[in-house]
């Protein structure tokens, strides 16, 4: 019988760059301060342009602040302080929304809630759709 030969992959890597990637120094590795993938809390939510709650997930309000032009707060069910966000300016359903910029924080005095901000492309405060996700451990 013939010997099958097994083809390597045209993205492995050679043996000599294997071997040094196996070998990054204890400086150079993450420092793990708890077990991996334990005990992640995820938290999210779609948020229409007038501060209403299209979607979500362990979230329990959301709202425009009054009298302020692309100023939000959203409130989860749990304590996202320590957490780390991610919003994102989009539409909640099918197409796109305008473009512009988003920011988000911890909310002041309410450890379960974010703070989002929504601008135009030119810095100013607008009104925008938009996702926003909490993840805490």
């Amino acid at each position: 019988m013939a010997e099958l030969q097994k083809e390597a992959s045209p993205n492995a890597p050679d043996e000599k760059t294997a071997r040094e990637a196996l070998a990054i120094p204890a400086a150079a590795k993450p420092v793990i301060t708890r077990p991996e993938h334990c005990c992640v809390s995820t938290y999210w939510a779609v948020i229409e342009r007038n501060g209403t709650i299209v979607r979500g997930r362990n979230v329990v309000s959301a709202q425009k602040v009054a009298g302020h032009v692309g100023w939000y707060e959203v409130i989860f069910t749990g304590d996202v302080s320590k957490g780390v966000y991610q919003a994102t300016i989009g539409r909640p359903g099918i197409g796109t929304e305008t473009t512009g910029e988003i920011c988000v924080a911890a909310r002041f005095g309410n450890a379960n809630g974010v703070w989002i901000d929504t601008h135009d492309s030119a810095g100013a405060y607008s009104d925008r759709s938009f996702h926003v996700m909490a993840f805490t451990d």
